[in-house]
């Protein structure tokens, strides 16, 4: 387990991003736990890496382009472009049915 600890963080020793698998998406690197207590490189954003197999993220030297991670940064809105989940309040035909408390 130190082996691959200490090799993973090798490979993003000079400042590499990283990418899961071929995801399009580039994170920030942050250093976690891993098995056995070992610190390994994974996504700042804590983004699921396939059960922390060390073989699903590789590193990248592309910009960071992953929103979570960029507005941890300070340096984006990660709401940009996010969808709502629910229709926001209004008055609305539904609004009317509600009773007033």
């Amino acid at each position: 387990m130190a082996d691959i600890a200490a090799a993973a963080r090798a490979a993003y020793a000079g400042g590499a991003h990283l990418r899961v698998r071929s995801s399009g998406i580039v994170h920030q690197v942050a250093m976690t736990r891993w098995l056995g207590g070992h610190l390994m490189p994974g996504p700042a954003c804590m983004v699921g890496v396939s059960g922390w197999d060390p073989g699903a993220a590789h590193p990248d030297h592309g910009p960071v382009t992953c929103r979570r991670c960029l507005k941890l940064q300070g340096q984006g809105d990660a709401g940009a472009g996010q969808l709502d989940l629910f229709d926001a309040p209004g008055p609305g035909p539904r609004a009317q049915q509600l009773p007033a408390w």
